[in-house]
């Protein structure tokens, strides 16, 4: 199975920061990884994001997520609970039309994909 990304967007700027921050992808924590694809989803999450991140860890506590769309906070909490290995958003949450896109929906099961598989699964060439 291959990862698709939300967007031209997210791939540039997810490739741009694993490969400026990250020695070796495959040897990353799978959390680490899955965190970084989904808050790098969305521009304005992603630059909310930026400073809360090292080459290893996110620093989710720092985030400061005022005037963050609802398709942002569904990506921000999905990214946390894969990264802490707790409960974020829920499967109701995640089916309602009305409340996140199927684009965002996407992405999460995207990432997930990539918490239990790896960086192998977005063909990474390093």
């Amino acid at each position: 199975m291959k990862i698709k990304f939300k967007s031209a967007l997210h791939r540039k700027t997810f490739t741009e920061f694993i490969s400026a921050n990250v020695r070796n992808p495959y040897l990353s924590r799978y959390e680490y990884i899955a965190a970084v694809f989904l808050l790098s989803a969305d521009k304005f999450l992603w630059k909310r994001s930026r400073r809360a991140l090292t080459g290893y860890s996110v620093n989710f506590k720092s985030l400061n997520l005022s005037g963050i769309s609802t398709e942002g906070y569904a990506l921000f909490t999905a990214a946390k609970a894969i990264y802490h290995g707790g409960a974020g958003i829920s499967m109701n949450e995640l089916c309602d039309v009305d409340l996140i896109d199927d684009s965002t929906v996407a992405t999460i099961f995207a990432g997930i994909m990539l918490f239990r598989n790896g960086v192998g699964l977005l063909n990474w060439r390093n």
